[in-house]
């Protein structure tokens, strides 16, 4: 379980974020973590759902807010990991041709 003052500090960093951002991050991180399905629609469903991670899993879950509220194209390389594609090649690979 998280740590009451990890999850307040999430829940200021998600304030920066909109829904389906955070939404996103939360989910991949309760993946992750072996964690079930919660239903989103519910009260208290983000609370819950953040309550539930790990301390460690949950630090890591700020951290990635904390990124995308600073810069989220940057942090579009993936909540899954995996980078960019477009156009047939990563932005990695972009910048390698030029």
């Amino acid at each position: 379980m998280a740590d009451p003052d990890t999850l307040a500090q999430v829940q200021d960093a998600a304030g920066h974020l909109g829904d389906a951002e955070f939404l996103e991050l939360l989910r991949w991180h309760r993946a992750v973590a072996g964690l079930p399905e919660l239903d989103w629609s519910a009260g208290g469903a983000y609370r819950r759902g953040v309550a539930e991670l790990a301390d460690d899993r949950a630090c890591e879950l700020l951290r990635d807010v904390r990124r995308v509220a600073r810069d989220p194209r940057r942090h579009r390389h993936g909540a899954d990991g995996k980078p960019l594609f477009r156009g047939g090649c990563t932005l990695a690979d972009r910048r390698r041709q030029r």
